[in-house]
């Protein structure tokens, strides 16, 4: 009756419309932000969820005052960029020096190249290497600021914070794919290509909110399921499918399960995260204010969605598997020659709100998705991430495999797996090869992170 109500009656696709549309950029911080805020608190009124509430925190609020990228030899141009988000401000009259290409950003490439690092502007690709890893390695080398470039041709340039709740070490903007092979072009026809860039970047602590509301809960303790995605965006563009579309597949779960909540023997608390974009601040925040709850927490499931349904993925923890294989083999996705829909298991994964939890030992899944049209898929962090690029069908479907999870997960009679302790959740990282994207992201060990993210002195 649930999915059938969802799938019947989804209100998902209107209510991306409010957020994207009527509301559109969420950057954390501004006026927009508060209007989301609002917005899902009265939806989870309005759907009948118990105890909505709002749990506010601080964090280092970023706005871009200007931005300038100007070719200074061998001709002069000015090129269009975007400051990265909370990257450091410049000198007044900007930083000046050449340039040097790299193709990917890990460190051995580097290494390999740090003579030519070292007092240049690096530009390298947005993939594969994140812009929050490449920042503190070009200034490691020796870089006096970073270029990231887009990956794919539509003259855009994306949004993406170059370090996690902190600001960056050098000045950091984005360019356009464009421009990237323009200046390649530049300097292998006419020699030395000099650049200087010039950002006014603004960092001041400000409150942000996690929103949230419960369904059920009658006879289950303290054992609880989290079920989330987060409600920012970046300036540059209305992020409907980051991640307008994940928050619309959690309030339609919502909704379908609320007129069955009494079915729901443990508690779902449904949880809205604010700044995830700048470092998943809101997840961080929650399982600061809640950690003497994180053993009681069954399982978080965080949805970053946007396309048709393509899986589950469990982060780390092998033996939750078989708990949502059950659920998996019952999920049908519309279209054809589709492959089963599955589980999967996977590493830790750092990107999403899901991460907090699940370097804090709480067991953490993903709901996947993938375009229906390939083009769909490279519009994030760009102005181009519009509700056009949004699967409408797949949204509703998305919230029906959150309400089939939280339906079965809620109702067995044991807890599929346990939180793992500190030596477990560093093993799985080093079995990973992870341990040094931790440090680079300064997030290793959590009690550190919690006390670099909310310590504003």
């Amino acid at each position: 009756r649930v999915v059938a109500d969802i799938m019947a009656n989804s209100e998902a696709y209107e209510n991306l419309l409010v957020l994207a549309d009527d509301i559109g950029n969420r950057l954390a911080g501004t006026e927009n932000e508060i209007l989301a805020r609002n917005f899902l608190l009265e939806t989870l009124r309005k759907y009948g969820l118990e105890n909505v509430r709002t749990e506010s925190f601080e964090h280092r609020a970023w706005t871009p005052v200007s931005e300038s990228l100007l070719i200074t030899e061998p001709i002069e141009r000015e090129l269009a960029c975007r400051c990265g988000g909370l990257s450091p401000s410049t000198p007044g009259d900007g930083v000046e020096a050449e340039v040097v290409f790299l193709e990917q950003g890990a460190r051995d490439e580097f290494e390999k190249h740090k003579e030519q690092v070292a007092g240049r502007f690096v530009v390298i690709p947005y993939y594969p290497v994140a812009r929050q890893l490449k920042t503190p390695m070009a200034a490691e080398y020796g870089a006096v600021g970073l270029l990231e470039t887009r990956n794919y041709r539509g003259s855009l340039q994306p949004a993406r914070t170059c370090a996690f709740a902190k600001v960056g070490a050098i000045p950091v903007a984005s360019i356009s794919k464009e421009d990237a092979a323009f200046l390649k072009r530049l300097e292998s026809r006419k020699g030395k290509l000099r650049l200087r860039l010039t950002l006014d970047s603004r960092v001041e602590v400000k409150p942000s909110w996690n929103v949230m509301g419960e369904l059920g809960g009658e006879g289950g303790g303290s054992d609880h399921i989290l079920i989330g995605g987060h409600y920012d965006s970046w300036h540059v563009g209305p992020g409907a499918i980051d991640n307008a579309a994940g928050v619309v597949a959690v309030l339609e779960a919502a909704r379908g399960l609320a007129p069955h909540q009494d079915k729901l023997k443990r508690k779902v608390r449904f949880v809205l995260f604010g700044v995830e974009e700048s470092g998943l601040v809101g997840a961080w925040s929650y399982t600061s204010d809640h950690a003497a709850e994180l053993d009681d927490v069954m399982l978080m499931i965080n949805n970053d969605v946007g396309g048709r349904p393509s899986g589950i993925g469990v982060a780390g923890f092998p033996d939750l598997k078989p708990a949502i294989d059950e659920v998996a083999a019952r999920v049908q996705v519309s279209g054809d020659d589709l492959p089963p829909y599955k589980a999967s298991v996977g590493g830790p994964g750092w990107g999403s709100d899901h991460f907090p939890f699940l370097i804090q030992g709480v067991p953490t899944i993903g709901i996947a998705t993938k375009p229906v049209d390939p083009e769909d898929g490279l519009y994030g962090h760009t102005r181009g991430d519009t509700p056009d690029k949004v699967y409408e069908l797949g949204l509703t479907e998305c919230a029906a495999i959150n309400a089939r999870l939280l339906l079965h997960l809620s109702n067995l009679p044991n807890r599929p797996t346990s939180r793992k302790t500190r030596q477990e959740v560093e093993a799985m990282v080093r079995s990973h090869d992870f341990m040094e994207t931790l440090e680079l992201l300064d997030v290793w060990p959590p009690e550190h992170a919690l006390e670099r993210y909310f310590n504003f002195e």
